[in-house]
């Protein structure tokens, strides 16, 4: 029996606009109503998880920064700011990467868009700062070691004396691999990344957010 679903919020339960799915909206709250946790992990930052915790009354915390941050009454913050910060500053001097809009409110990663080859230029470099770098589909992230969504996971199942079989996780993209973990329960919507689906146990019919809905609707079945 299913005790808590984690979701990826972008592509996941939106489109390909990042517009809210109407759908997804209605069976989280449907799911949450019926007595299961429902808790949201994105790469975005508190101020857009406040907003998600508060007008789709959740009442579980939800996690920004890909894990790194925590907002329920208050905010907890896992990880700094410091390694992050300063391979941004060493790419953005070397002229291989810009910042984007939301680094004005991110408490301990920092996202950009490279100007650069990443595989090539950028992700070498990051071994010298103790760093990773991700890319959630939308933008790029620079984080702490250990700061992903996985962390966010096993903070829950901790929290909460959760095993992974009551757990079901949603996502699409390749910074949702760490909490694909061993045991729970992995559910995709069809515009998911191959790398996704090949680990998960269902792959909606539909994408986007759509395809959560439908996943939601049937959680008696994982």
């Amino acid at each position: 029996m299913i005790k808590l679903v984690l979701s990826d919020i972008d592509g996941t339960i939106t489109d390909s606009r990042r517009v809210l799915s109407s759908s997804a909206s209605e069976q989280i709250r449907n799911v949450q109503d019926s007595g299961v946790i429902v808790s949201l992990v994105s790469g975005n930052v508190i101020p857009v998880m406040y907003t998600f915790r508060t007008y789709l009354g959740l009442k579980a915390p939800l996690f920004a920064e890909n894990g790194g941050a925590m907002i329920e009454d208050s905010i907890t913050q896992f990880f700094t700011m410091d390694r992050p910060m300063a391979f941004f500053r060493h790419l953005e001097k070397k002229g291989l990467a810009k910042g984007i809009m939301t680094n004005q409110w991110r408490l301990c990663s920092m996202g950009f868009d490279p100007l650069g080859t990443v595989e090539n230029e950028i992700s070498p470099l990051s071994a010298q700062y103790n760093v990773e770098i991700t890319n959630s589909g939308f933008s790029w992230h620079i984080l702490n070691v250990g700061q992903n969504k996985g962390f966010a996971l096993h903070y829950l199942m901790e929290r909460y004396g959760l095993r992974p079989e009551e757990v079901l996780v949603i996502g699409d993209n390749l910074n949702d691999i760490p909490m694909f973990m061993d045991g729970v329960r992995k559910a995709v919507p069809a515009n998911a990344e191959e790398e996704l689906k090949m680990r998960a146990d269902y792959i909606a019919r539909s994408g986007y957010g759509d395809g959560s809905a439908e996943i939601l609707s049937s959680l008696e079945s994982f």
